[in-house]
């Protein structure tokens, strides 16, 4: 077959002119067997931007031609950019609204870029970066959209959850399944948009009512695309796991049953990844050992299980809910290192010395039987001395070693020039209907920091492992922040601080955030700094990972809930059978993680934007019959428009509109990060305490409104002044 890079050879070449999949054929004489093969590679460097199909069914290099290929992301105000598909894309591509045409948020889409002049012009009077025209679809993103079903006197419609797909979707009487106004329904589309048309679609399935938690649930996870339920091949599949550890793999593995090992994660976990045990060796050095659940053994590649796992790419963790990645007989019964049963792991064991450095590390096929399951709750009790659990002597001994061993650890990431962020989260407390009943903030305590130190050592020590014996790599890359965001980041530091730091160096970036930790502003300077650092994502072959500041990281330690973790364990198991020795192996692997990276960080993603919106939803659903009350919040951001509100117990952040600031006029003072009064001077910074009224909330956006109770109180405090001033007076 065909290499694809020479293709583009040939068609970037200088004197070659446009033509169609059938003469590109011809010249590089592929046979009618390999033909289809040949126009589904085309397809492939079409889809990744590479080149690009012109009238007649031509293809030509897309830089000749003016135009490129990528994602349209669009805005809910209406506008959008085209996100290029090729690494060296350049900058992303604004999208005003009429050249959308029928193209919609996420759509893969083929654009025509303004001429240079044009540019140039839009640059100098914007700043705004180049201009286009969506002239062709490739590949649609919104077939199924969820929405609510609404009725006006003429029409009928669905108008859609995501706020980025700001059309409503015609529905014809006759194609609406009944649906009644307020009804969540999916929605196919049918006919897409024009410039002057909107969609039109039919009806596929009545969610249920608006304000359920459980239509709720299922049009989040249809917004987003989250496969979440198991195919029947998938089902049948499992038939074949074995329920039991069998004695002939015992008999071939380190076998660690008789070895002190807990587990410690949260109260409403289900699937045990991880465990740890820790002794002191003769020359008194810590061995810590990382088991984990050996996924690998059980889920063979390319097998039904396998290919929905890679599709799923990671397990969901929802408010009472969790979508897993691997059926509950993996993921919640053999494969889980459940308290007093035998399971099948991967050890590594590290040698610590009395400083906390890592002296050298193992990786073994093991078995092991976990000795006591504990919550991180039961955990932090056990080392604060506050608790009458039923736990040995030898295990409390251990426990408190580990969190000695993990303080080191912690120590020795921030001197190398880690970064330690502090984002808070909140945990919704759920009655058995769905509702929120009550909302606790999550606090991360010493039991959280003692299985973090040890799973990100672990982590380290087999990513380490693998670069040295030069297998194919899968890497946690946390790329270096680009300069300018850095810059703008020391800039908003000056005028929310009135300090000076050097933002590329990280010591003085984790001075900072020690210093703002446990001060009203801290979320916002946490928030603003990791947005001004780029995404941590797969990769394959060689990355650094910059917030951790290692040169070597991979993610090892969770294969039940993350796919990346899978593939790293069968690497591993090649390794170790001697298979790795193959080129063909070898370069089978480089092939594919490619492709699997790009997806799993595509899934990751996804996850974490819905579980983000799911929250936010129960949080409003919970907060919808406290209109009118009062909270204390933090101010999180300025704008032209106004300030945005953070409420301290909830974390939900909300709009203080500036038209509802009727005592002055108002302006932004960037230097300050403020808006300020032109008359009376009064100011509204970031990190400033606030009291706030819940004035709306908006399900469809999901938003929430806020009103200043500052303005109230001090016109009130000023009537009674005057009134008791009028009172001396008589």
């Amino acid at each position: 077959m065909i290499n694809p890079i020479d293709i583009l050879k040939f068609i970037r070449n200088k004197k070659y002119s446009p033509i169609t999949a059938a003469e590109l054929a011809d010249h590089f004489e592929i046979s009618d067997v390999e033909y289809r093969r040949f126009c589904d590679l085309l397809q492939d460097l079409e889809f990744s931007g590479e080149i690009v199909k012109i009238k007649q069914k031509q293809y030509a290099d897309p830089e000749k031609v003016h135009l490129a290929v990528g994602t349209l992301e669009c805005n809910p105000r209406g506008f959008g950019f085209v996100i290029p598909a090729r690494a060296d894309g350049g900058e992303d591509i604004y999208i005003r609204e009429t050249d959308m045409g029928s193209a919609m948020n996420g759509d893969l889409v083929v654009v025509r870029l303004s001429s240079p002049t044009q540019i140039r012009k839009k640059r100098r009077e914007k700043g705004r970066s180049v201009s286009g025209q969506v002239v062709n679809v490739l590949r649609r993103a919104n077939e199924l959209v969820v929405g609510t079903f609404e009725k006006t006197k003429r029409m009928l419609f669905v108008a859609p959850d995501d706020p980025r797909l700001f059309r409503d979707i015609y529905v014809a009487e006759d194609v609406s399944k009944g649906a009644q106004p307020g009804d969540k329904v999916v929605v196919r589309v049918i006919e897409w948009p024009s410039r002057h048309l909107n969609p039109e679609g039919e009806v596929t399935e009545i969610l249920g009512k608006e304000g359920d938690p459980k239509v709720d649930l299922r049009s989040i996870i249809y917004q987003f695309k989250l496969p979440h339920v198991f195919g029947q091949k998938v089902l049948k599949e499992t038939k074949q796991v074995p329920h039991a550890v069998s004695e002939k793999e015992i008999q071939n593995r380190l076998d660690l049953r008789n070895t002190l090992i807990i587990t410690i994660d949260p109260e409403d976990a289900k699937d045990f990844d991880d465990a740890v045990s820790l002794e002191k060796d003769k020359n008194g050095d810590w061995r810590l050992g990382v088991h984990v659940a050996d996924v690998s053994y059980y889920v063979k590649p390319d097998t039904t299980i396998d290919k929905d796992a890679r599709y799923r790419g990671t397990s969901v963790y929802l408010p009472g809910e969790v979508i897993p990645m691997l059926p509950e007989i993996l993921s919640n019964n053999i494969c889980s290192l459940r308290e007093g049963e035998d399971r099948l792991t991967k050890s590594v064991f590290m040698t610590i010395d009395h400083k906390g450095y890592l002296v050298k590390a193992e990786i073994r096929h093991s078995v092991i039987n976990v000795t006591k399951r504990l919550t991180y709750k039961q955990a932090t009790d056990i080392l604060k001395n506050e608790t009458d659990i039923n736990i040995s002597d030898e295990a409390v001994a251990m426990l408190c070693s580990t969190a000695q061993l993990a303080e080191l650890l912690f120590k020795n990431r921030l001197a190398r020039g880690a970064l330690e962020l502090d984002l808070p989260e909140v945990s919704l407390k759920l009655d058995e209907h769905g509702y929120v009943k009550d909302v606790e903030k999550v606090e991360r305590d010493i039991s959280h920091k003692l299985i973090e130190e040890c799973m990100l050592l672990a982590n380290e020590a087999v990513a380490t492992f693998m670069f040295e014996k030069k297998m194919p790599l899968l890497c946690r890359v946390h790329p270096e922040p680009e300069e300018d965001d850095m810059r703008e980041f020391a800039e908003f530091i000056r005028g929310l601080e009135h300090t000076r730091i050097d933002p590329f160096k990280s010591n003085h970036l984790q001075s900072l955030l020690d210093k703002v930790r446990g001060r009203p502003e801290a979320y916002t300077v946490n928030l603003v700094l990791l947005k001004s650092m780029k995404q941590a994502v797969y990769a394959a072959g060689e990355g650094r990972h910059f917030a951790l500041a290692l040169d070597h990281y991979t993610h090892f330690t969770s294969p039940i809930r993350r796919y990346p973790d899978l593939l790293v364990h069968r690497i591993l198991d090649q390794y170790f059978a001697g298979e790795l020795s193959s080129h063909l192996v070898k370069d089978a692997w480089i092939h594919s993680l490619s492709e699997w990276t790009g997806h799993c960080s595509m899934t990751e993603r996804r996850a974490d934007e819905v579980e983000r919106e799911i929250t936010k939803l129960k949080l409003l659903r919970f907060l919808e019959h406290e209109v009118g009350k009062i909270f204390e919040g933090v101010i999180t951001g300025v704008q032209e428009f106004g300030f945005f509100v953070q409420l301290n117990k909830y974390l939900l952040e909300g709009l203080v509109h500036i038209r509802t600031l009727s005592d002055d006029i108002y302006q932004v003072d960037k230097k300050t990060m403020s808006l300020v009064g032109t008359r009376r001077k009064k100011m509204y910074r970031i990190g400033e305490v606030v009291r706030v009224k819940i004035y709306k909330i908006d399900f469809l956006k999901r938003e929430i409104d806020f009103i200043h109770c500052g303005n109230q109180e001090e016109r009130t405090k000023h009537r009674k002044t005057r009134k008791i001033a009028e009172d001396d007076g008589e």
